[in-house]
């Protein structure tokens, strides 16, 4: 409803608007003389309370069915609340209503911007993300929402193409990873992991070895560590062996004992494909942290 809307009378209608909320009448209505205009005054005088009641009345209505396609009406029954002096914190609610309003009619527009998004090649460049991304927290959409578009960015950013210097970065440290792998295997003891059983995901204490030629890696039990169960002893090709994510790798990641690692534990798991004696195999091992 609007507040030109508003009609005298309980219950029935009003004969005639407030002079400030409708149109001046044309000339011909304005020379019925000076008595009408007297009345007019009066009649004002005593509706200023009714008509306050009535405007009112319209902006708690409006307030309580906003919704799309109505932020004008709300707008208006505001603007007309200032104007005949309603309770201050009457307005204040129906303007904080009005802004709660817009946010959720914002979120809801970016939200579904976001799903579009993921739908074209733009979400395949990092810039583009990055700017929806902006978007999307700007509008304070949902956690889910927030979650899936920082993770993909995290994704671009991971899996794009290295710059030279980074690949030159990326070579020396894994070259200078390797040197710490072989003088740790190769000196009295071993290098101490973790091996995951992959049938119960009980954890298994052993040590990486390496034989001299440097030809195959040793998996041994833990000497100074044996449990109720102590890992065999197994024997794998160096040239045979690729490691990766466990949880990337369908073998691994499927097994009943990786499903009841904690969710730390997956993070750190390296899965380790090999062949021997035309035999395939995988392993799984528990590193302490991420960059060990």
């Amino acid at each position: 409803a609007r507040c030109s809307e508003v009609k005298k009378g309980k219950g029935e209608g009003l004969s005639r608007m407030h002079p400030d909320m409708a149109e001046s009448e044309d000339s011909a209505e304005g020379s019925e003389g000076d008595h009408s205009e007297v009345a007019a005054s009066s009649d004002e005088s005593g509706d200023e309370e009714e008509y306050k009641q009535g405007v009112e009345q319209i902006l708690k209505h409006t307030g309580k069915n906003l919704k799309r396609g109505k932020t004008m009406a709300m707008r208006e029954a505001i603007t007309t609340a200032k104007k005949y002096g309603l309770d201050t914190s009457k307005i204040t609610e129906a303007e904080k209503k009005l802004d709660e309003h817009k946010r959720q009619q914002l979120r809801e527009e970016v939200e579904k911007e976001v799903e579009a998004f993921f739908q074209g090649d733009a979400c395949k460049d990092i810039a583009s993300t990055e700017k929806m991304v902006k978007r999307a927290v700007d509008a304070d959409v949902g956690a889910e929402v927030k979650r899936r578009l920082t993770e993909w960015l995290d994704e671009l950013i991971i899996t794009r193409p290295l710059e030279a210097s980074e690949q030159e970065h990326a070579r020396t440290y894994l070259k200078q990873n390797c040197r710490e792998f072989v003088v740790a295997a190769t000196r009295e003891g071993g290098r101490p992991v973790v091996m995951i059983d992959l049938e119960d995901g009980q954890k298994l204490p052993v040590k990486f070895a390496l034989d001299p030629p440097l030809f195959n890696l040793l998996i041994v039990p833990d000497a100074a560590d044996q449990g109720d169960r102590v890992a065999s002893m197994t024997e794998v090709p160096l040239k045979s062996m690729v490691a990766g994510r466990a949880k990337d790798d369908k073998k691994v990641s499927k097994s009943r004992g990786f499903s009841v690692l904690e969710d730390e534990d997956v993070e750190c798991a390296v899965a380790v494909r090999y062949e021997a004696e035309r035999i395939t195999g995988a392993l799984c091992f528990l590193e302490p942290t991420l960059l060990r």
